[in-house]
């Protein structure tokens, strides 16, 4: 048993005297959980019921990308369940693919696979019955053995994204799970996560806290938790989502003008929400602390992702390439 960091008790009191939140919910494969009444369809997102709009599809309050097979809703139509898989979702699947490989998260199939794209051959990571297979070549490397401290260093392009869209994509995670009674506080996010023109922001500033949890960490379970102001406290954001998966904890605010005007334009300092850390911090390191700006609203292509990996013993084999 390790002695808790002080900066996590002070953040833990941080969000004791300032928030309320909802019992976490803990997602784990086999478990079944169905959100809104299927007898009385109205999506949420666009406020259509049956006689206008199918709910056919089967719609996942968290994306099926970040290992979600469990939680699923009635209150998201056909139409857009559609509109986000191919917008928002697609978007974060391709920013979150390189730390889901690594983290061996289970998508729709499977732990997903990193290949250099085009038609020449190029290197190659994919999760298996035995571990992980890599493959690159000599004139095109993607990792480096550092024998001395027992590290592989990766160094890896994202897919195509737009930050905002990705931003969106936590925001709908929040809204979908987020009482019904909250929603008259969330009307205008409602609209803007579904606007598929990302130059009409909502917000200005609108950091992600993202911690790393170092270590080996489970792959098929999923963490979420919504926190909302307590009626006597202000100067603070009104409510966020946190959601945990694999090595990562993100806590993300839903934006509200209408709770938040009164903290609208200054600049706010407060800890982030806080987390026990990895399994074992004398030997993987304490959780680290970053801030994300998802506030842009250009297509990012080509972006190169750091990735560390610890390992005991690596067999590396040499292969000829065939002519």
């Amino acid at each position: 048993m390790h002695e808790l960091d002080p900066k996590i008790v002070k953040a833990a009191d941080f969000y004791d005297q300032h928030y309320a939140g909802i019992e976490p919910l803990f997602i784990r494969p086999g478990t079944k959980i169905v959100l809104g009444d299927k007898n009385n369809r109205v999506c949420r997102f666009c406020g259509k019921g049956e006689n206008e709009v199918s709910f056919k599809l089967e719609a996942h309050a968290i994306p099926e990308s970040l290992g979600n097979k469990s939680v699923v809703t009635n209150f998201e139509c056909d139409n857009c369940n559609q509109l986000f898989g191919r917008g928002i979702e697609n978007d974060l699947g391709n920013w979150s693919k390189p730390s889901r490989t690594f983290a061996r998260i289970r998508g729709k199939s499977g732990v997903p696979t990193l290949k250099k794209g085009g038609p020449d051959p190029g290197w190659r990571i994919e999760y298996g019955e035995t571990g992980f297979e890599m493959k690159h070549y000599e004139d095109d490397p993607i990792f480096y053995v550092d024998e001395e401290s027992k590290q592989l260093r990766f160094e890896l392009k994202r897919d195509s994204y737009t930050p905002v869209a990705v931003l969106k994509a936590f925001v709908k995670i929040g809204l979908t799970l987020i009482p019904a009674v909250e929603l008259p506080n969330f009307v205008e996010a409602l609209a803007w996560i579904r606007e598929q023109d990302h130059t009409k922001g909502l917000v200005k500033e609108f950091p992600i806290f993202r911690t790393f949890q170092p270590g080996p960490m489970p792959n098929d379970l999923i963490v979420v938790m919504l926190m909302r102001r307590r009626p006597t406290v202000s100067g603070v954001p009104y409510a966020f989502l946190v959601i945990a998966y694999g090595n990562e904890v993100f806590q993300v605010f839903l934006p509200s003008p209408k709770q938040d005007a009164a903290i609208a334009g200054q600049k706010l300092t407060f800890p982030a929400f806080p987390t026990p850390g990895g399994p074992d911090p004398t030997r993987y390191g304490r959780a680290k602390f970053s801030l994300l700006d998802l506030t842009g609203r250009e297509v990012i292509r080509g972006e190169t992702v750091p990735i560390v990996l610890g390992f005991d013993q690596v067999t590396l084999n040499a292969v000829s390439a065939s002519k």
